[in-house]
């Protein structure tokens, strides 16, 4: 089946983290996916009332293949004893 580069998400800047426990704060994001290249930014909603995150972030590399290798080598890993889901999407970051 032929696939378009576009469903492989091939130039995908942009990974989603989900299953991120209460306590991940940007600047682990940061250190952690940041040893894949550069984060150009980073979308941690919070809830208003508690402070804590909602579970998900959003990050966006400099260039497409440092969101691959991020992609590839976070998915199924461990954050804070949480096995992490790691998606790339092509949907830019809300700023």
């Amino acid at each position: 089946m032929d696939r378009s580069p576009k469903d492989d998400k091939r130039d995908a800047k942009v990974v989603v983290v989900t299953n991120l426990t209460r306590n991940v704060v940007e600047g682990h994001l940061s250190t952690i996916f940041g040893f894949y290249g550069e984060l150009v930014k980073i979308d941690l909603p919070m809830f208003g009332k508690s402070g804590q995150n909602r579970g998900k972030a959003a990050l966006e590399y400099a260039d497409a293949d440092a969101a691959q290798k991020a992609a590839s080598h976070m998915n199924g890993g461990q954050l804070d004893g949480a096995v992490l889901k790691v998606e790339l999407s092509d949907l830019p970051i809300r700023t």
